[in-house]
């Protein structure tokens, strides 16, 4: 779909499916309007229309295609499951913050036929109400404004928040609040800069100094993405109990001796995206797009080398609001 008959068609079956999401979620602080399909086009990517927002990675179809990828690595690190929070079977509310294509959301409404589950988003790029289940729906907004939420969820997820949150406490202190007694928050979180345990990959590499050319970029937008490593004292503050913090890594082209790490490690160096730094390169950075590419050139032929022992630290959280909490 491409052109503005093609954006035109996309916005008429979103809103088409809106007037299935009930009172409730039409009522929240930003309502699906034109402005969210006012797609910006900048050196042949598509990004969201929201001017302020810290999230500056693509919204087109290549990048749909990594997030579904990446749901797909997040699902084999962790053996299958869509989360790792004791939930009950019988939950009735769920909200996935900053749902991408929606794939999570729409894999949990299936799993628990219970729960409404509510996907939010700065893009419309998730499917039309018609090709979800009957209890998924999706809003577009931006998550760091105000909440206004009616109800309060038995689960609250995200995922790789990292590179675009710039306030943790307050999204903790949100989600604090907007969850019942007794429910979960789970956040699936990775941070940059790449690491190396065996000396393979030292300051030169070009993985290593892409991913450090992409944590000074996102600092320019108030970002710190090494933040996700040390979460947890966070979500201690923000009132949350049996906090549990899991590392595991990514490695790129599979050259861990760990076979399910092995195995996800290939599968996402396969399909991940250099591409989405562009636009962080040459906004934030100053870069022109014919730098960036060439450089690009290099990083790629580095992420294709099976000695290069580079990996991507992987954190994932949970937390539970108190029972005695309202």
């Amino acid at each position: 779909m491409s052109g503005d008959n093609g954006r035109e068609q996309e916005r008429d079956e979103f809103f088409e499916g809106d007037s299935n999401l009930g009172d409730d979620a039409a009522s929240l602080t930003t309502s699906i309007n034109s402005v969210n399909y006012t797609y910006q086009y900048e050196h042949g990517r598509r990004y969201h229309g929201f001017e302020d927002a810290a999230y500056l990675l693509p919204n087109d179809e290549k990048e749909q295609e990594r997030l579904d990828g990446q749901h797909q690595m997040w699902l084999m690190a962790l053996g299958g499951k869509l989360h790792i929070a004791p939930l009950r079977k019988d939950i009735q509310s769920v909200l996935d913050i900053a749902t991408g294509t929606g794939v999570w959301a729409m894999d949990m409404a299936d799993e628990y036929p219970s729960a409404k589950v509510v996907g939010t988003d700065l893009s419309p790029i998730q499917p039309n109400l018609k090709s979800v289940p009957p209890n998924c729906s999706f809003i577009v907004e931006d998550s760091e404004g105000p909440w206004v939420w009616e109800e309060q969820f038995d689960f609250i997820h995200s995922r790789t928040l990292g590179s675009t949150w710039r306030d943790w406490p307050g999204y903790f202190n949100k989600c604090f609040h907007y969850l019942k007694p007794g429910g979960y928050l789970e956040l699936h979180e990775f941070t940059f800069p790449f690491h190396c345990d065996d000396g393979t990959a030292g300051p030169d590499s070009p993985m290593v100094q892409w991913s450090r050319h992409f944590n000074a970029a996102a600092a320019k937008g108030g970002v710190d993405m090494e933040t996700p490593a040390r979460l947890d004292p966070l979500l201690r503050e923000a009132g949350f109990v049996d906090v549990t913090k899991l590392r595991l890594r990514l490695p790129f082209t599979g050259w861990s001796d760990d076979p399910e790490e092995k195995r996800y490690g290939a599968f996402y160096g396969k399909i991940f995206d250099w591409g989405v730094s562009v636009a962080l390169f040459t906004r934030r950075l100053g870069w022109s797009r014919e730098a960036v590419e060439l450089f690009l050139v290099d990083v790629r032929k580095n992420a294709a080398d099976t000695r290069v022992h580079a990996y991507i630290p992987l954190y994932i959280y949970t937390a539970k609001k108190p029972e005695t909490a309202v």
